[in-house]
């Protein structure tokens, strides 16, 4: 058999569809009726929207820094951060505030509040839109919150407080966490004022108990050392001269009778010896050479068996001589003693001086490790009163609202028609399967048909041609049978659009 013998012409279709047309004018209408009926009743859910978008600050960033940050707006983490910003807004806690004020389902009073605000959440969904054609879209700051509800009035009256919960969960966090962040420098500068008192405390008590080995009085002890040194070479040279004076003094003294009356005994000529060898040795030698001392405690000696033996029975002196020379010699004798005291404390002060000169090194390392310390802490302080500045201003700025916002681009309204179910798409998709599974049983039925058909049929089964062909005649009988078929079939069809249009009229 040729392609021309087996294959279907366009007048074959059409008997095709001539032979099986009760498949086509039955299944098409009941497809399509059912479709209209499931349409229309399936419970339908109307969709609520609002849309907010993040604002910029309304002062520059370089006026003033929030110190709340803000996530990426990049594609990838665009979804992850609604997500989370959703479930941060969209808790137990502020979606039960909302069934309070609103009863999203007012037709299951069965249902606890809990429950209702876990459904809330199920029936709602956030999305990033254009701002201006509301349209999705991952780049952009704006974002709408849809609400699904059987009733459009509440489904607008419950996207509206969850667009509410936004906008103000933005302003309340963004505020606390400015004052939780000038909160945080401000216990950290009290923290820091009580380390830089105890500083300086510890600084002012170092400086109490090594104030003069601090490096700053290095140049001070170096010259008091040496202003010291100077001062005990000169009381030493002067203690020297005053001593020499003394002796001098004593010698006149003892050769002079203290009464004008009295003679001089031969121990007069013994001591004015001695203290001219007296005299002599303290030219030669010092003050503690062993002659030196020898002498002086002979001269006293004499002094003394003079005075026991020379005088006039507890007289006082009457001699003019003898008084002035006693008065010189008292006056060089507390000259003496003044300059011994003077020369004591010189000794004095250049051991302070030098002690301090010992211990700076020590002393330094020490000061430098205190000073570093308390540096750093004023250095740390005042960084920190610069940022509590900052936090404050910015802690002003996220109370009024004058920072990074969310603002209200649509608020959410009723909606005129359902979001679920689509009408209008289950209708065609209806009318489409209809039609094809119209299509695919006539053709079924037809191939496994064994009745033929035209000479196409007879020369394909039996390699010859028909003669003749006599037509189908239906009798009265036959004739009622299919009047009886259809009219059945029209009333029947008739009776479900009448059906299907009381559905839809009731539920529009």
């Amino acid at each position: 058999m040729n392609a021309a013998e087996t294959g279907r012409t366009l007048s074959d279709y059409q008997g095709l569809l001539r032979r099986r047309r009760h498949y086509l004018l039955t299944i098409i209408p009941a497809s399509l009726l059912v479709a209209v009926f499931v349409a229309f009743v399936l419970p339908p859910k109307y969709r609520a929207g609002g849309t907010i978008m993040l604002e910029d600050s309304s002062l520059p960033q370089n006026v003033v820094a929030t110190q709340v940050t803000q996530e990426d707006d990049n594609a990838e983490r665009a979804a992850q951060t609604l997500e989370l910003l959703r479930r941060k807004v969209m808790t137990k806690d502020s979606l039960l505030e909302v069934v309070k004020q609103v009863d999203p389902y007012p037709n299951l009073p069965n249902m606890s509040p809990a429950q209702k605000a876990n459904q809330i959440l199920e029936d709602s969904s956030v999305e990033r839109v254009d701002p201006l054609t509301f349209q999705p879209l991952e780049q952009s700051k704006a974002f709408s919150i849809y609400y699904l509800n059987s009733d459009p009035e509440i489904a607008a009256a419950v996207d509206q407080k969850l667009v509410d919960l936004f906008v103000t969960f933005n302003q309340r966090t963004r505020a606390e966490a400015s004052r939780a962040a000038f909160q945080f420098l401000q216990a950290q500068a009290k923290q820091l004022e009580q380390e830089m008192d105890g500083q300086e405390r510890q600084l002012a008590q170092f400086k109490a108990k090594y104030g003069d080995a601090l490096p700053e009085a290095e140049g001070r002890n170096l010259a008091g050392a040496d202003r010291a040194r100077r001062d005990l070479d000169t009381l030493q040279h002067d203690i020297i001269q005053a001593e020499q004076q003394e002796s001098q003094f004593q010698l006149q003294l003892s050769s002079i009778s203290p009464s004008l009356v009295a003679a001089v005994s031969d121990w007069s000529k013994e001591l004015a010896k001695t203290r001219g060898e007296l005299a002599e040795a303290e030219q030669k030698y010092t003050p503690e050479h062993p002659d030196v001392r020898r002498l002086r405690r002979a001269v006293a000696d004499l002094l003394a068996k003079g005075a026991g033996g020379g005088s006039t029975s507890g007289a006082a002196p009457d001699n003019p001589d003898y008084l002035a020379v006693q008065s010189q010699l008292t006056g060089v004798r507390r000259q003496v003693s003044s300059l011994r005291e003077q020369e004591a404390k010189a000794r004095a002060d250049l051991g302070v001086f030098e002690k301090n000169l010992s211990t700076a090194p020590n002393v330094e390392r020490e000061y430098i490790q205190i000073s570093r310390e308390h540096d750093n802490a004023t250095n740390s302080y005042t960084d920190l009163q610069n940022k509590m500045k900052n936090a404050a201003l910015a802690q002003t700025l996220e109370t009024e609202a004058r920072g990074e916002r969310f603002t209200l681009l649509r608020s959410a309204v009723a909606p005129s028609k359902p979001f679920f179910p689509n009408r209008l798409g289950i209708i065609l998709l209806g009318a489409v399967l209809g039609t094809g599974i119209a299509f695919g049983i006539a053709a079924m039925a037809d191939a496994s048909d064994p009745t033929l058909r035209g000479n196409a049929d007879l020369q394909m089964i039996m390699q010859t041609s028909a003669i003749g062909s006599i037509p189908k005649l239906l009798n009265p009988s036959d004739l009622r049978r299919q009047r009886l078929a259809w009219g059945s079939a029209i009333a029947g069809f008739a009776a479900a659009a009448v059906f299907v249009a009381a559905t839809v009229l009731a539920k529009l």
